[in-house]
This record gives C-alpha cells, sequence and structure tokens, in this order.
C-alpha cells in the first residue's frame, strides 16, 4: 500500500512540475496542448492534498499541503493568464505572416496554418498553394501592426507599396492555429471582380479620327539623372494652355493614344511621356523604361517622379506657361508630390485618376500633402475606390476648384476609363470638361 501511495505521490508531483512547465512553454511544445497539462496538473494537485489531508497529521504535513495548494493555483493562476495572453494577442501567428509576406514564402506562417482553413469560393486543399500565390504576387510589405485582439480573432493593419493600407481580420482556433485570413479572402475576391469587369470593358485605346487629325510628334529630353525621356507631344498653337500626361504602372505613353487627341481638339498643347516605371502595353514598348533597363538604372515607381518632374521643366521651358499635370494610378499620387514640392511653382492644377498611398513609408501619406496643396485638383476613380479617396480627404477642407468626382458606373482603376467606348467614360469626360474650363475658360466648347 505504501508503494502504490508513493506511486501515485510522484506521479501527482511529476504533473505538478509539467504544469509548472507549462507556464513558459505554451502551447506547441506540448503534445497534449497548453489547457491539458494544465487539467492534468490540477488533478495531480488535487489528489496530491487528498492523500496527505488524510496522512497522520503533522506541522510538516499541514506545511507541505499548503505549499502544495497554494503553488498549484498560483501555477494555474499564471497558466490562465498565459492562456488568455496568448489568445488575444497572436503576436507569434502575426509576426510569422508579416515574414512570409516579406519573405514571399509559405514556410514562416506554415506551422499555425488550420487544416480547415479555406480563401473566397475555393476548397480547403488548395489553401497553401493559393496562399503562396499570394505571397509571390502582392507588392512590399512595409508593415503589418495588431490594431486590436480578442479571443479567436485579431484586427490588424496590413502597409503596402501600391496597395497602401488595409485593415482586415485574421481568425484563429482554441489552438491558436489560423483559420481565416480576411485580407486574402477581400484580394481574390477584388480580383475576380477586377477580371470580371476587363472582360466587359475596353482593353486598349482607339485613336480615331481624332488621333489622325492630330498625330503626335515623337520628342524627347533628359532627366535628373540623365536618363532619356521619350514623349509624344500633340502640339495645337504655342498660344495654347498646357497638359502633361502620365501614366499608370506597366504602362506607357499609349494609355493616352485616344484622350489626348481629344484634349487637344478642345485646343490643349499635350505631352504624353514614358515614365521609367512602366511597360509594353497595347503592343507598344515603353522606351523610357527600356533605356533605363540598358543603363542598369533603378525603375521602381518613386524612381518615375524625375520623369514628371523634368517634363514639367521641358514643358515650362518650351511654352514659358504654367503646366496641369495629369497622372494615373501611382503617377496620380506622384503628380500630387511634385505639385506640392516648394521649387515646383510651374503646375497650375492636378487631374488625379485613382491616386493612393502606393510608397508605403517611403512617401508621407497622401493626406497630409491635400491638406497644404494650395492649387485647383480633380480626383476621379472607380466608384468602389472612392470610398479609399473619401477617407483620404477626410480632414481636407477642400477649396476652390478641388474636387473629388465619384461616378454612377462602376467605372475603373486609372485614365482608361476615358477611354473610346468605355462604360461610363462619357461622365468622367464631363467632370475633366468642368474642371478644365474651370482652370481655363478660353477652353474650347466641348464635353
Amino acid at each position: 500500500m505504501q508503494k502504490l501511495n508513493l506511486f501515485i505521490k510522484t506521479l501527482c508531483a511529476v504533473a505538478i512540475i509539467m504544469g509548472g512547465i507549462n507556464v513558459f512553454l505554451p502551447l506547441n511544445f506540448w503534445i497534449l496542448g497548453t489547457k491539458a497539462i494544465a487539467n492534468i496538473a490540477a488533478g495531480g494537485i488535487i489528489i496530491l492534498a487528498v492523500l496527505l489531508f488524510f496522512e497522520k497529521r503533522s506541522r510538516t504535513t499541514s506545511r507541505s499541503l499548503t505549499i502544495i495548494v497554494l503553488a498549484g493555483l498560483t501555477s494555474m493562476s499564471f497558466t490562465s493568464d498565459a492562456h488568455a495572453q496568448h489568445k488575444t494577442a497572436y503576436h507569434e501567428q502575426i509576426e510569422a505572416l508579416k515574414q512570409s509576406f516579406k519573405e514571399k514564402d509559405i514556410l514562416a506562417v506554415k506551422p499555425f496554418l488550420d487544416t480547415e482553413l479555406a480563401f473566397h469560393t475555393y476548397p480547403a486543399r488548395l489553401s497553401q498553394q493559393i496562399l503562396g500565390q499570394v505571397f509571390s504576387n502582392v507588392p512590399t510589405l512595409n508593415s503589418l501592426t495588431i490594431v486590436k485582439s480578442n479571443t479567436g480573432k485579431a484586427t490588424v493593419q496590413y502597409d503596402f507599396t501600391a496597395l497602401g493600407k488595409r485593415t482586415s481580420a485574421i481568425h484563429f482556433n482554441e489552438q491558436g492555429n489560423i483559420t481565416k485570413i480576411e485580407l486574402v479572402d477581400n484580394l481574390l475576391e477584388e480580383q475576380q471582380k477586377a477580371q470580371q469587369a476587363l472582360k466587359s470593358s475596353v482593353q486598349t485605346p482607339s485613336p480615331g479620327s481624332l488621333g489622325q487629325k492630330h498625330p503626335p510628334k515623337a520628342v524627347s529630353f533628359k532627366s535628373a539623372d540623365g536618363l532619356i525621356v521619350s514623349a509624344n507631344l500633340y502640339e495645337t498653337h504655342a498660344e495654347n494652355p498646357v497638359i502633361l500626361l502620365c501614366h499608370q504602372a506597366n504602362y506607357n505613353k499609349y494609355e493616352y493614344a485616344d484622350i489626348a487627341p481629344k484634349l487637344a481638339e478642345w485646343g490643349f498643347n499635350v505631352l504624353a511621356i514614358d515614365q521609367r516605371s512602366g511597360g509594353s502595353f497595347a503592343g507598344q514598348p515603353n522606351q523610357t523604361f527600356e533605356q533605363a533597363r540598358m543603363q542598369h538604372t533603378d525603375t521602381d515607381f518613386l524612381d518615375a517622379q524625375q520623369d514628371i518632374h523634368a517634363a514639367v521643366e521641358y514643358l515650362a521651358e518650351k511654352y514659358g506657361k504654367t503646366v496641369t499635370l495629369w497622372g494615373s494610378s501611382y503617377s496620380a499620387s506622384l503628380a500630387f508630390f511634385t505639385a506640392s514640392a516648394k521649387e515646383m511653382e510651374k503646375v497650375n492644377g492636378v487631374i488625379a485618376f485613382s491616386p493612393g498611398d502606393y510608397f508605403g513609408t517611403a512617401k508621407p501619406p497622401l493626406k497630409t500633402v491635400l491638406a497644404t496643396l494650395d492649387l485647383p485638383f480633380l480626383i476621379a476613380s472607380s466608384k468602389e475606390e472612392a470610398g479609399e479617396i473619401q477617407t483620404i480627404l477626410e480632414n481636407v477642407q477642400l477649396g476652390n476648384n478641388q474636387i473629388q468626382f465619384i461616378p454612377e458606373s462602376a467605372g475603373f482603376h486609372g485614365s482608361r476609363a476615358l477611354w473610346n467606348g468605355q462604360k461610363g467614360a462619357a461622365e468622367y469626360w464631363k467632370a475633366v470638361y468642368h474642371f478644365l474650363h474651370q482652370l481655363h475658360p478660353e477652353l474650347a466648347s466641348g464635353g
């Protein structure tokens, strides 16, 4: 009987020791799991306390009983606190997710993925493959921070280059494994909608008869670092006002092949440039990008700002006039940064199609620039993007001829919304005409 008693006491002692270690090595260290170990330790405390209680009572026994109970309760308290902290913080899992985004590889976050994790309409068996593709294809993650967390859910804010800031939730099960990443669901849904919209939209511009009436002249000039910037100049008359057109990512000056002739028809001198951050589009090369690659020059978004600056200088010198600066997507944001520069007094207004915080921490938030910009501007976007732009403008006191245009139709990202035959193009053109007419009352009748 004594041997059995000693054996049971030894098991209880081992259980209590495991419970103590469990406080400092929670969750994944134990095969049984943190909660099971805590329960076993609690059972060991109760059994050992009962055995000691019914033994011959002595001061030593009473002290031992008291110490064991107090130690056990303290251990359970710490374990409970550790569980609560782990369940409501999820720092380790989110750090692993951040690492996977930065390394563009699933390995870091893989141990924390639940087997039931599924994205959008895809089955769970494809989740790791989909997540790997997302890590590989999304722009650079600048930061990932926890906004708030509670049991089973953490709300986080992502800050991506190009995509800007996104806030959404990550869901967890009792074991702390990830069961849902809302960002990935949102990205897949956006991709699906964009693909559906593209199928029914105009894919490339078509210059038509106005393109024949106002053919461009190829020109070039040097950027600040000596790179040759290629451009198309649609010249009407030296005395007419001037517009500079800048394209979106992976595009070139051909984005404006049917926009520039219409502006020329209204009486503007128009320059459409190839920025170094772009690419081939609609069978047309981006000549500035190709030159940059040949010279092993960087072609990131921010590297293109010097090309825009150089184009403003080129037009100001050629015509002796201030310039209306027009950007599309990332170049729309660069247009605002260029126009707000202290030395840039040669810009009289900005037209921005789908601007956003595309540059992470490399540039200040767009809202801080717009809050101090004392120039007329028109911001246009798709209807879906309009909410994000409203957030940017939330604390901006709009001045004279500072406008956000929200289309009645679904609209499109960037200046492609204006292409001939594009659904909803007419309402965009009406907004552009109204803005330019306010800026240049001498504008020919149009819209």
